[in-house]
């Protein structure tokens, strides 16, 4: 099952007004139809696929426990997950645990 991370405008111009280019190299602009497009997220910039893991999630040395690397500019798509328990249980968060 593959899942879609995504960004929506205001994350593509918080990062480019704050120069996050280390960001938006993982960001694909894919145009949907005439005035419909999707931002596609955590694509690796070297080989242009999805990879397995976000890559600004980071394992604490020693600890059972993991930091966001941009948890101040995160896009909203990550601020708002999980959305419901059911979802969390579903995707293997441990936020309801």
């Amino acid at each position: 099952m593959r899942v879609w991370y995504y960004a929506i405008e205001e994350d593509i111009e918080q990062w480019e007004t704050k120069g996050r280019d280390d960001i938006l190299e993982w960001v694909a602009y894919l145009p949907l139809g005439e005035d419909s497009f999707f931002y596609d997220i955590w694509l690796d910039p070297k080989i242009g696929e999805d990879v397995q893991r976000c890559p600004w999630r980071r394992k604490l040395p020693k600890k059972d426990m993991y930091v966001c690397r941009i948890h101040d500019v995160k896009p909203r798509h990550c601020r708002e997950y999980p959305i419901s328990q059911q979802h969390a249980e579903e995707t293997g968060c441990k936020g309801f645990d």
